[in-house]
């Protein structure tokens, strides 16, 4: 019996069996769609509630800052220690029984001024010793000057006589200078530091008898790290500030050391200020401040009204009644002051109190503005 064929009936087995997957398609497509139009209902709802939220916010008392061109500097701040202008030990160049002493401590002092005698008497008797063999001396040679013109003295015997002249002479000169000594005056001009000698005291060489310091003008000393020599290399003033005094001084520079100090690395600054009314006392402590850098035209803000967020430094501007966000880069910071490299205007009201409370685009109700900075200080 011959085979059949039924072409008809497998053409429509295969259609049927393509009905799951032709209903699975089409499923999937209204679940996207489906998923699609919840999501778009969802974010307009989002944005209708947001918009109706900020209508309904409440404005935010605010006080801003009109930025307006300001110096701004780049400082640092050394410690250091006021030292005397001149400290000098004076020092008995000879040696006796010290029989005066006229000065004591806090005395102002003239160069050349009497300070203290050491008795002379022994000083005395030497000078008139040598003196009288000087003049012998002299006698010999004036004799023998006449008697070699006479040819009854030799060259050798006259120029013996010269020589002992000559130790005569540089003796007496030096006795002289020893009995000069036994006055002790003062070698320079200035303040009785310190006494270390009583009258009545046996005084030996070289022995201290007064400290002398002038204070008319001091100097102030600190030490400068290696890094910030070469800003330092080129400054002729600064700005000295004593706690002690509360006050602030000028200084110039007078000297800048070629070598570092072993121990900490440091090369001393030498400054001189002048100290006519010797306010200013030796060991002092001060604070040098020393400008690295200045800008003249910065827009600067206070440090506490740039927030962080998310790693960025943000601001918050007044304008038309709306706080706005600005993404701000920063730059020098003087104390409490930061330089606004980008993102703020000369002219623009920052948001200087309120800052942290308000949003994007919020009202705000500005209570008071200022227009410097140095007004947040008062």
């Amino acid at each position: 019996m011959p085979h059949k064929h039924y072409p008809q009936k497998t053409w429509l087995i295969r259609i049927w069996g393509l009905i799951p997957k032709i209903i699975l398609f089409v499923l999937c497509i209204a679940v996207v769609w489906m998923y699609q139009t919840v999501q778009a209902k969802k974010e307009i709802l989002e944005a209708e509630k947001a918009a109706q939220m900020k209508k309904e916010q409440p404005a935010t008392n605010v006080m801003t800052l009109e930025l307006n061109p300001h110096i701004i500097r780049d400082r640092i701040t050394f410690p250091g220690v006021i030292k005397a202008w001149v400290q000098l030990d004076v020092l008995s160049e000879v040696q006796g029984k010290l029989i005066d002493i006229s000065i004591k401590e806090g005395d102002v002092v003239k160069k050349g001024q009497l300070l203290a005698k050491i008795d002379p008497r022994d000083y005395k008797n030497a000078f008139l010793s040598i003196k009288a063999t000087y003049k012998a001396a002299l006698a010999s040679v004036k004799r023998l000057k006449e008697l070699y013109q006479k040819q009854l003295a030799t060259q050798s015997q006259l120029d013996d006589a010269i020589a002992q002249m000559e130790i005569a002479k540089a003796n007496m000169d030096t006795s002289s200078l020893n009995l000069e000594r036994c006055a002790i005056r003062a070698p320079i001009s200035g303040i009785v530091n310190s006494r270390y000698v009583d009258k009545g005291q046996y005084i030996n060489l070289s022995e201290k008898i007064i400290e002398i310091i002038q204070m008319d003008k001091v100097k102030a000393v600190v030490g400068i790290p290696e890094s910030d020599v070469d800003a330092v290399r080129t400054l002729k003033h600064f700005n000295v500030t004593i706690d002690a005094l509360n006050k602030s001084f000028q200084a110039s520079r007078y000297f800048l050391s070629k070598t570092a100090d072993t121990t900490a690395r440091l090369y001393n600054l030498e400054m001189t200020i002048h100290n006519a009314d010797y306010q200013i006392l030796p060991d002092m402590f001060v604070r040098v401040e020393i400008v690295k850098r200045e800008i003249e035209n910065g827009i600067i803000a206070p440090l506490y009204s740039i927030l962080t967020r998310n790693n960025q430094r943000l601001a918050f501007i007044e304008r038309e009644g709306h706080a706005h966000v600005c993404q701000v880069e920063l730059g020098l910071q003087e104390k409490w002051h930061i330089e606004i490299k980008k993102g703020l205007n000369i002219g623009d009201r920052l948001i200087v109190m309120g800052h942290r409370d308000v949003s994007d685009g919020q009202p705000v109700n500005v209570i008071r503005t200022i227009r410097t900075i140095e007004e947040l200080e008062k």
